[in-house]
């Protein structure tokens, strides 16, 4: 087997900007310590500081509150364990395009298994550019590591060990200079190892497993087998869910437009990610609103058509929105899409651009939400042989009944207009002159409009064409359409 690790950067990963504490101008905003926190308590602790705020003395696990009687003037970036998961499940869904079997991992980690696959993708270098472009669109920059073994693969990537480890033999020397800092193991192993003058992991490689079994227990040595690929490493592969649904938890409660929909396009860029790599589309979302006076309100966006791109679904909801209210200020937004479409296989034009019926579903359902459903309406037919019965409105994409009727005109009179006659010849402006036979439509008679027709093509001697027909019940000729 051969694994890529994704590490990403150990930031929140939800997306309103950070809380600013001081008074500091936005000129300035370069120059305040950066700190990541979590909730910890009833209080919050750091995890991370930038270089400012270390050289300030800000350390990490260093209370917040600590923190704030070294620099009075912070950004701060809350954790939010829920949200991160989240959003390495989109992500996880996403890399599905390169490989059946992706692992979550720790600290922040996406584990590929690409041994079956590196043929189909033109070899190591080229797959792993993909990987790295398709995130950096999404504002993500990663580190990626290669190795035989989960672990090997996920401990080089975390430290930024970018050469590929291709086979199991050299799995022992691309981890022996990695440091301790990586182990997954709580403080009290790492203070341990560091008393015995371990620096990295090729020192403790090279000591006694038994030894390290009575002293730190069984499982630092089975870690570091299964590092080596001397023990299994079982672990469950992401299973895609069949819906999507992506909440975000504000700072700030939305009580404009404008912030709505920012939020909007986190969560069409989120669904994107999601949808891009399974293959899928939607063609309808939910947009739920929790407020916190008032149950929850939702506002539905349809787009179509099944599509992915989250430009697309960002203008029809721009339409919705000229339209929309906000009920309260919202704190909570999750956007929900409960039918998924298979897109793959659809249908390309000459050049490799989408078919142009994809822009016209687009532009009806941009000019849906910007003048209501009730305003685009389509034709469709209705199994009936009298022309006045045989349409309906419809929604624009339903299907229309095929008719066993002759020829019919482009315009049809909203009612019949009644002709007169000279010489026998019916007359509109001009003698209408009969051509071919008639056709009888004698229908009705169970719905209590009955009619007995004879329609006729008619010609003028302006050469323009005529629908007519004669009323055997009123024995009168009439216009009905025009060709």
């Amino acid at each position: 087997m051969l694994w890529l690790a994704i590490h990403l950067p150990l930031l929140p990963l939800e997306v309103f900007p950070p809380r600013h504490q001081g008074s500091l101008t936005e000129e300035d905003a370069t120059m305040r310590p950066r700190l990541v926190v979590i909730a910890q308590g009833s209080g919050e602790r750091v995890m991370l500081a930038d270089t400012l705020a270390t050289q300030l003395g800000i350390r990490p696990g260093m209370k917040l509150s600590a923190a704030f009687a070294l620099a009075n003037e912070l950004d701060i970036f809350v954790r939010k364990p829920e949200a991160e998961a989240q959003k390495m499940s989109v992500l996880a869904a996403w890399a599905l395009q390169f490989t059946p079997t992706v692992v979550i991992g720790t600290s922040n980690t996406l584990l590929l298994e690409i041994g079956g696959c590196l043929k189909y993708f033109g070899g190591l270098p080229h797959l792993r550019d993909l990987v790295c472009e398709g995130l950096r669109a999404f504002g993500l920059t990663v580190t990626t590591g290669v190795a035989p073994t989960l672990l090997a693969a996920g401990w080089r990537a975390a430290c930024e060990r970018t050469r590929a480890v291709m086979a199991d033999k050299d799995i022992a020397w691309a981890l022996a200079d990695l440091p301790l800092a990586v182990l997954p193991v709580d403080n009290a192993t790492l203070e341990g190892l560091a008393q015995l003058g371990l620096q990295n992991l090729g020192a403790l490689l090279d000591l006694p497993r038994a030894g390290l079994k009575r002293r730190f227990g069984v499982a630092l040595p089975n870690l570091l087998d299964q590092a080596l690929g001397l023990a299994a490493d079982p672990r469950d592969p992401f299973t895609p869910p069949d819906r999507f649904e992506y909440g975000v938890d504000l700072d700030y409660p939305v009580d404009s437009l404008d912030a709505f929909a920012k939020v909007g396009q986190w969560l069409f860029d989120a669904l994107e990610t999601f949808l891009s790599g399974r293959g899928l589309g939607v063609q309808e979302v939910t947009l739920r609103l929790k407020h916190e006076d008032i149950p929850a309100s939702e506002l539905t966006v349809r787009f179509g058509m099944p599509g992915r791109r989250a430009a697309e679904f960002m203008s029809v909801l721009q339409e919705r929105l000229e339209r929309y209210e906000l009920a309260a200020p919202a704190a909570t937004i999750t956007l929900i899409a409960d039918q998924l479409h298979q897109l793959d296989g659809m249908p390309l034009g000459l050049f490799g651009h989408a078919a142009g019926d994809a822009n016209f579903q687009l532009l009806l359902a941009r000019l849906s939400a910007r003048l209501g459903e009730d305003a685009v309406r389509a034709v469709a037919t209705v199994s009936d042989h009298r022309p006045e019965r045989a349409w309906r409105l419809a929604s624009p994409g339903d299907k229309s009944e095929a008719l066993p009727v002759g020829a019919r005109p482009g315009w049809l009179m909203a009612q019949p207009q009644a002709l007169s006659l000279r010489n026998e010849q019916p007359w509109y402006g001009e003698v209408l002159t009969l051509q071919g036979r008639p056709e009888r439509i004698e229908s009705g008679w169970w719905d209590e409009h009955p009619v007995v027709r004879d329609y006729y093509i008619a010609q003028g001697v302006s050469g323009r064409r005529y629908w007519i027909l004669y009323d055997h019940f009123q024995n009168s000729w009439w216009l009905h359409g025009i060709f």
